[in-house]
């Protein structure tokens, strides 16, 4: 891969066969009659609205996974009709207002799998990293407990790291990333990061030859308007106090960078926090100006009910 560039589609297929992996684990350990749930947070969906899987052992040697449309255990939402077309083209056994499927523990990757493409084919999900209830990012700077300590030595958020080389880099972006979502964001073979930022996918990687850490985002997918996607990248990076924005005939990308000779902690969350608030707030927009698909929709603005946009 260059030095400078991103394979968005490897990041994202390295995701979801991480998470495929971890998802079979947990399903091979479950003991006869323990179950826990997966909330997905589809688009326009937030708790308890939000879809959700529950997966089950009932007896030794089965495995048993339902799809829910929100709700709880006592009073489970009912999945629309659109969901249980899609549910059931994928092998789930659609009945009435839910979905299940019940395989041999044997087959516990391939209720994984399954779970992936449900995830992605129905539910509208780029990346499994909207499935781990991260925190967004917050545009503040951390405040020091104790103030009249001096922030540039005590603080850790304030503390300057010398940077050699690309891996000192991605090491320090995986810290600084790990505290902003208060769990772990591993880095893909190409030393990738993927982060949500809102409700789009935001790449994170360490520059091979020069000192930047660059942000890039797939924002508008399968773009219809040609004319008005260049027309709107061009205000887009007129206006723009954070990124630059690319349209390459068929996607809008949004790109950043920050500069890591001194990696500081607190710049780079500040500018993490601001990108992903500008990309979380033109994004949905500019699918529909450019009659293009967001990353997380299912299928293009234009085809979608108004409700939905």
């Amino acid at each position: 891969m260059p030095e400078f560039e991103f394979d968005v589609d490897a990041s994202i297929a390295a995701g979801w066969e991480r998470f495929a992996g971890h998802l079979a684990g947990l399903l091979r350990a479950l003991e006869p009659g323990d179950s826990f749930d997966m909330t997905v947070p589809a688009l326009g969906t937030s708790p308890p609205e939000s879809p959700y899987l529950r997966f089950t052992r009932p007896a030794a040697g089965r495995l048993h996974a339902d799809v829910f449309g929100g709700g709880d255990a006592a009073s489970p939402a009912p999945l629309n009709g659109e969901y249980l077309d899609r549910l059931d083209s994928l092998g789930w056994t659609a009945r009435a207002s839910t979905a299940h499927v019940t395989m041999s523990a044997d087959h516990a990757r391939t209720i994984a799998r399954l779970v992936v493409d449900t995830a992605t084919a129905v539910f509208g999900l780029p990346h499994p990293v909207f499935l781990n209830d991260a925190p967004g990012p917050t545009p503040h700077a951390p405040v020091d407990p104790d103030p009249d300590r001096d922030p540039g030595t005590d603080h850790v958020d304030f503390r300057p790291l010398p940077i050699s080389c690309p891996d000192e880099a991605t090491r320090a972006v995986g810290a600084a990333l790990a505290e902003v979502y208060a769990c772990e964001m591993p880095a893909d073979r190409n030393d990738v990061f993927t982060v949500p930022a809102g409700r789009v996918p935001l790449f994170v990687r360490a520059h091979r030859s020069l000192p930047l850490i660059v942000f890039r985002s797939p924002l508008v997918a399968a773009v219809a308007d040609p004319a008005a996607a260049e027309t709107e990248v061009a205000i887009l990076n007129r206006d723009s106090l954070w990124c630059r924005y690319v349209f390459d005939g068929e996607t809008i990308y949004a790109e950043s960078e920050f500069v890591d000779r001194v990696f500081l902690p607190v710049n780079f969350k500040i500018q993490l926090a601001e990108v992903s608030a500008e990309l979380d707030d033109v994004h949905a927009d500019l699918a529909r100006r450019v009659s293009g698909r967001r990353w997380r929709d299912t299928r293009p603005m234009q085809d979608r009910p108004p409700g939905e946009q």
